[in-house]
């Protein structure tokens, strides 16, 4: 242990070094690991909701509107075995304003919900419907909600927009969790939910597990029953799978958190690889003495990869308990951001994940011995005279650094010319064209600064000279530095360019004057008017045109689509200008959003077969329209009747228009000007990326820290330098004011490099990575505010960094 012992008492003489290696790894895992485990909270709480109403279930009927309980008696005499369970739903916020779902069921046959109850340790859950207001929690969520058996609560059911009131529950009793997490979930009966929630007679939904072919002979006997008792309404089963749904959970989010994640693992890299340049630069001598006393290089070797171990497994284990704390503050904003998406989630836990741990501990160890190992080979291969008498600056390879980035740049290039590479080279690209502009920084750096030189008074040259001829220990600082800034700034010109994007789409396709829809129905999902508002909406003598609209799911070769339906009137159709092709003409025709044609291959001309609620149905594609409104895509079909779950109006006084509505319907419809949606939208896609926003300050601080840090040390190799300096007359505030302002030039100088660079990772974000992952076309805008405040940040931080470092080494 001795060598182990030598080599980490250099720690001990230059802390700061420890310090810019633990923080850099430290920080860059961090960041892993928060966005790891936020990425796998939201899917698995999202599948967790869902699985609760679902269990076992594969199949399920859920029609707008709901269904008549006298349909699931049909079914259940005329199919027997039939493995089905009747369900009715609601939201619920108790009074600390948490969500929770209220799920009515026949609780003494679950059917395909039975692993919703574990074993019951030595009695059976005593379901007793003695009270009319009883629910049934699980055991662990009771303890967790102190809540008691015989207790009440006070629950709102519905929002401000519905008809909301307030129902209190009381609890009857407890059970034991099966297979599916149990929590903010309420249990009662089918009877007594039908009572709570003013739907007698009605089922929400009945969910089934079923084989193939039982499948299909229970939707014939549907088709036979939707014929005979049931005409009105179309009876389609329908397949589930929380997992499928749970797959495109926030993927424009997702995707933006995972890479920044990665970028800030890679300057966290930056930074390790750095400090230890400098520790192979002091360490020299000490290398070359223990070869001398007999210690094969190899063997040295061993003991640095130990070392190196010993340094990212504690850095690493500080970024996971650090990562663990910034998801669970960030945990609030991204389970807001996806319920303004996705609808309320009961479920806001964050969920430790020993997967995500375990990959971001094997990405900071083989990262930092990767990145560091060949360095200190190389340096071991020097006879022990050239490591004593050897430059103690760090060894710089240009050609090859040079060769990978144009290797890097042709790479790039090919997977731009080859849409087959998909996401993952859209990907490659734009980390590809980071870390290439990031290996030409320097020689950028060099010739920039050679120009500089020998303009200006004596101490501006001095500093540009003292910046120039220490490049090679800075260097890996400023490219971390241009990476974090780059980044910044192509982030924020793409968010900037889609929330543009997305205020032009909504101007034009809010052109109606007054948008009437219903309350939401069960779990969130849309409403349908009544046939008695519709008619008195659309007799109102100030309504000059009105177009029904309704949105039904459908899925098209297994993936899971959205099916619109609306009245073309000729006021509308300037809200979808079209891309391509035409208007629908005839009843089979339909327009694609531009989603579906980019992510899916669907073309004009192309015949598509949805199956939605109403059955499968051939449909031709004659146009594309610009959607930014669901990236699964949508197919746009003319009204064809039914239920109507929206109404776009025009008239000459919306005001007044929407005044008499709102006091002839009540609460019975939403009313809302087009102003009113437009502030709305905008509102939720701020909130979407405010957790992005957060998570690329974190990185720019990052960069920043190892700026400092770089500065620090890079003070302590130039001692010396600076002694001849103050012996030539050059008093100790002279020396800070030049390394202060050595900081901010250099700081300057990464930003203004930096812009190009940042700019054309927002070109690639906007034209290569947006359409090969999502299918939306964004138009590209400068978002100058950006460039401004990177070229603001950088000089002040580099002079604050420098400064601090300079009074610790003058």
């Amino acid at each position: 242990m001795l060598p182990l012992k030598a080599l980490l008492r250099l720690y001990r003489a230059h802390p700061w070094l420890l310090l810019m290696s633990l923080a850099g790894l430290m920080l860059g895992v961090t960041l892993v690991v928060a966005i790891e485990l936020l990425n796998h909270s939201a899917r698995t709480n999202f599948v967790a909701a869902r699985s609760q109403l679902a269990g076992e279930a594969n199949y399920r009927l859920a029609p707008s509107g709901g269904l008549d309980e006298q349909l699931y008696v049909t079914l259940v005499r005329s199919q027997p075995g039939l493995d089905a369970m009747p369900q009715l739903h609601a939201w619920l916020k108790d009074q600390q304003g948490r969500s929770f779902q209220l799920l009515g069921m026949d609780l003494f046959n679950p059917g395909p919900l039975r692993r919703l109850f574990g074993e019951q340790p030595g009695r059976e859950p005593d379901f007793t419907l003695s009270r009319a207001d009883s629910v049934w929690l699980s055991a662990p969520e009771a303890r967790r909600l102190d809540w008691q058996p015989g207790q009440s609560r006070a629950f709102m059911l519905g929002t401000d927009g519905e008809r909301a009131r307030t129902l209190t529950l009381t609890l009857a009793g407890t059970f034991e969790p099966g297979a599916v997490p149990m929590e903010r979930l309420l249990v009662t009966d089918i009877g007594l939910a039908q009572s709570l929630l003013g739907k007698a007679g009605r089922l929400d939904r009945i969910v089934f597990k079923l084989s193939d072919a039982e499948a299909n002979t229970l939707q014939s006997a549907l088709q036979a029953a939707q014929g005979a008792e049931f005409p009105a309404q179309p009876l389609w089963l329908e397949p589930i799978s929380p997992a499928l749904d749970a797959s495109q959970l926030g993927d424009a989010l997702a995707l933006n958190l995972s890479a920044l994640s990665l970028l800030a693992m890679a300057v966290g890299l930056f930074l390790v690889f750095n400090a230890q340049r400098f520790v192979q630069s002091v360490r020299r001598p000490q290398l070359a003495q223990l070869i001398i006393l007999g210690m094969p290089p190899s063997r040295v070797l061993r003991w640095l990869a130990l070392e190196l171990s010993i340094l990212a497994t504690l850095g690493t284990l500080l970024g996971l308990l650090l990562g663990s704390l910034l998801a669970l503050a960030l945990m609030g904003q991204l389970t807001q951001a996806l319920a303004d998406l996705y609808g309320p989630n009961p479920i806001d836990l964050l969920r430790l994940s020993p997967a995500s741990l375990i990959k971001a501990l094997l990405i900071g160890l083989a990262g930092t011995l990767a990145a560091n190992l060949p360095g200190w080979w190389q340096l071991l291969r020097q006879s022990p005279l050239e490591l004593r008498e050897g430059n103690s600056r760090p060894p710089t390879h240009p050609w090859q650094r040079r060769g990978l980035a144009i290797a890097i740049l042709l790479l790039c290039a090919l997977c731009l010319l080859l849409p087959q590479t998909g996401l993952g080279g859209a990907l490659f690209v734009a980390g590809g064209w980071l870390l290439a502009m990031a290996l030409a920084l320097p020689d950028a750096l060099r010739a920039l600064l050679g120009r500089l030189r020998g303009h200006g008074p004596l101490s501006v040259r001095l500093g540009v000279a003292e910046t120039q001829y220490h490049l090679d220990r800075t260097a890996i600082a400023v490219m971390a530095l241009q990476l974090a800034i780059a980044a910044a700034i192509g982030i924020g010109v793409m968010v900037s360019s889609f929330r543009s994007s997305v205020e032009i789409w909504l101007g034009q396709r809010l052109a109606a004057d007054l948008y009437v829809s219903a309350p939401k129905g069960v779990a969130g999902s849309r409403g349908q008017l009544s046939e008695q508002s519709l008619t008195a909406i659309l007799a109102e003598p100030d309504v000059r045109a009105a177009s029904r609209r309704a949105v039904h799911p459908a899925r098209w070769q297994g993936q899971p689509i959205e099916w619109a339906q609306m009245d073309f009137i000729p006021e509308l159709k300037a809200a979808y200008p079209l891309l391509a092709g035409r208007w629908p003409a005839t009843p089979d025709e339909v327009l694609a959003s531009e989603p579906l044609t980019v992510r899916l291959g669907v073309r004009v001309g192309q015949i598509l077969d949805v199956t939605s609620e109403g059955g499968p149905r051939a449909l031709t594609v004659t146009g594309v329209y610009q959607d930014y409104g669901s990236d699964k895509g949508q197919i746009l079909h003319a009204f064809e009747g039914g239920a109507v779950q929206s109404l776009a109006l025009f008239s000459a006084d919306p005001e007044g228009l929407s005044d008499r509505l709102r006091a002839r319907l009540g609460e019975r419809v939403n009313l809302l000007p087009a102003p009113a949606i437009h502030a709305a939208a905008l509102k939720v896609f701020d909130q979407t990326f405010v957790v992005t926003e957060l998570l690329k300050l974190l990185i720019l601080g990052i960069a920043f820290v190892g700026i400092g840090s770089a500065f620090m040390v890079l003070g302590l190799a130039r001692r010396g330098e600076l002694q001849t300096l103050q012996s030539l007359g050059i008093g100790p505030r002279h020396c800070r004011r030049l390394l202060v302002w050595q900081g901010a030039g250099l700081g300057l100088l990464t930003a203004l490099l930096a812009l190009p660079v940042g700019y054309g990772l927002a070109w690639v974000l906007i034209e290569v990575v947006n359409p090969r992952a999502f299918g939306w076309r964004l138009a590209f805008e400068a978002a100058p505010l950006h460039a401004v405040t990177a070229l603001l940040l950088a000089p002040v931080c580099g002079a604050l960094a420098s400064w601090y470092a300079a009074r610790r080494v003058v």
